[in-house]
């Protein structure tokens, strides 16, 4: 009998683990990023002066937000200390709701918004929360995980 009923246990748990990976989205921030710099092309160089060219560079994570349409039309959501799938988080979001019109974005910054890498939310995604770590040198890596469930509000 106890056989039987650690078998029905262990399934049951499988199948709960099951669902809560099929319900939920990692999106991982990359780390760095290399850029090309482009010469910049003036329309009038005043007498005696010359353009200097940039060297390329390679740019850090420097943090992660989430926006309510394109991140270009500027409607960055204030992340909240939430509870998502029984869990409080600290930096939260409800994502994909009603006013949404265009879905939800998140954005990987570099040198404080000087370049940002976006990526549009699963539509089924109803809410998200941030973990922020840094690796051995101790640069910033953050990761975004969503999830089917709807978020609550830490009284």
């Amino acid at each position: 009998m106890r056989g039987k009923i650690f078998s029905i246990s262990l399934v049951a748990m499988v199948w709960f683990a099951a669902i809560s990976i099929a319900n939920a989205d990692e999106i991982d921030c990359p780390a760095r990023i290399n850029i090309k710099s482009d010469h910049p092309e003036l329309e009038n160089i005043p007498e005696g002066w010359q353009v200097s060219d940039k060297k390329d560079r390679h740019l850090l994570l420097s943090g992660i937000g989430v926006y309510s349409d394109e991140p270009v039309k500027l409607f960055q959501l204030k992340p909240e200390i939430g509870i998502i799938d029984g869990q409080k988080h600290d930096l939260t979001w409800q994502v994909n709701s009603v006013y949404d019109e265009g879905g939800s974005y998140v954005s990987c910054s570099y040198n404080h918004d000087e370049v940002q890498l976006i990526k549009k939310l699963d539509p089924s995604m109803k809410s998200c929360w941030a973990l922020y770590a840094n690796d051995k040198n101790q640069a910033i890596k953050a990761k975004l995980i969503c999830s089917t469930s709807e978020w609550q509000k830490v009284e």
